[in-house]
């Protein structure tokens, strides 16, 4: 009898190795994207990155099945990528160089950005990255790491008077509430440290840290409006 069940059983495991074999590898769409370089090459293709993990360099293929080949971000001029966000339409990122103001210094290498704000004096920028929400745990003495990477956007300024210094002054998460505005003002007090009105404006007009999220641009306006 127990010689009965093995067969059994390995017949039917046999029928589920041949099913799961016929079935079709789902197909990854890639975004359609023009690729401008530094030199004046103009490619037409797909992007074969993720928007989330352009930090050093773009995977790029001139068909929809090519061979992939890597982009450094220096060597960039524009990158336009279609349908990016899933409305049809074009969405344009350039490199910019990020400006960390703890240790006072702009970053060696660009990264690529949306310009999303266009003031008098003041421009702002849209970069995607990414949260790495690792978790380490132990089962049965064994340990295990969970990689979580969550898409991030973090939004960056800069003044006429100083274009070079693109100064982060915002993140956002989708999947996470934001911080209360008390915890964000003291981050603010110093990515706006030359800028103390902004700071106050945000507290006067009771702005919430939800309100900004859905508009972080808010904040660049009011900036804006005070150099004017």
């Amino acid at each position: 009898m127990k010689k009965l069940f093995f067969i059994l059983f390995l017949i039917v495991f046999s029928f589920a190795i041949t099913a799961n074999a016929k079935k079709p590898k789902e197909k990854v769409v890639w975004s359609k994207a023009v690729l401008t370089l530094n030199d004046g090459t103009v490619l037409n293709g797909y992007l074969r990155t993720d928007i989330h993990f352009m930090q050093k360099y773009v995977l790029f293929s001139e068909t929809e099945e090519g061979k992939d080949v890597k982009y450094k971000n220096e060597t960039i001029k524009s990158l336009v990528v279609k349908n990016c966000f899933g409305d049809g339409k074009e969405t344009t990122f350039i490199p910019v160089k990020l400006y960390w103001s703890d240790q006072k210094k702009v970053a060696p290498k660009p990264i690529l950005a949306i310009q999303n704000y266009q003031g008098k004096h003041v421009k702002g920028y849209m970069y995607p990255t990414f949260f790495d929400d690792t978790r380490t745990s132990i089962n049965a003495g064994v340990m295990q790491n969970a990689s979580m990477f969550s898409g991030v956007w973090w939004y960056l300024y800069n003044v006429d008077s100083d274009n070079t210094r693109n100064i982060k002054y915002w993140d956002y998460l989708s999947n996470r509430k934001p911080q209360s505005l008390k915890t964000r003002l003291k981050r603010m007090n110093k990515d706006f440290k030359e800028y103390p009105q902004v700071c106050e404006a945000v507290e006067k007009q009771g702005l919430t840290a939800e309100q900004i999220s859905e508009n972080p641009t808010i904040l660049l306006e009011i900036l804006d409006k005070s150099l004017q």
